[in-house]
């Protein structure tokens, strides 16, 4: 029943996926990298089909299997972005620049996420509060040292995305 710290970690490293597809002020391959695409009848992230690399003000995708380049443009166009297939084996995805209106919309989201996984590493520590307090045995302070421990880590992506985004 000790299965509170890896739930803390999991929080931790699912925060650090969001906010990798949240674009910033440049071009991150991040930002199709979690996308799912259609292959072989299964959803599949662009990051397992596809090279991403960065060119200037676009993304250029180069799936591993030219056969998959209609399915990945879908997924990317599905996914509000303007993609299109450069040549059979190739898409190309136009990155505008950002206004500082979205900007600060883009900082209000980070924050509120970084918010969200708080309160839930803070309900696993609850979690596992109880479990001590029925069982009879074990360690709070353990759970308080993993709970600041994560809130430390949670603090600090967030705040490196809002400088990253200039919001």
């Amino acid at each position: 029943m000790n299965d509170w710290k890896p739930r803390m970690t999991r929080t931790v490293r699912l925060l650090a996926e969001q906010l990798a597809t949240i674009r910033s002020g440049t071009v991150d391959p991040g930002l199709v990298s979690s996308v799912r695409a259609r292959s072989g009848g299964n959803a599949v992230p662009i990051r397992r089909l596809a090279a991403v690399t960065a060119r200037g003000d676009r993304l250029v995708v180069r799936p591993f299997d030219p056969g998959d380049v209609p399915a990945v443009v879908r997924a990317l166009t599905d996914a509000n972005l303007s993609a299109y297939a450069m040549d059979p084996t190739s898409i190309a995805v136009s990155v505008p620049p950002i206004s500082g209106e979205q900007r600060q919309a883009m900082a209000r989201r980070v924050k509120a996420l970084g918010e969200e996984a708080r309160v839930a590493v803070r309900m696993i520590r609850q979690d596992a509060r109880k479990q001590i307090a029925a069982r009879g045995r074990g360690s709070e302070r353990a759970v308080q040292e993993a709970t600041d421990l994560a809130v430390a880590e949670i603090d600090r992506l967030v705040a490196a995305k809002v400088a990253e985004i200039g919001g």
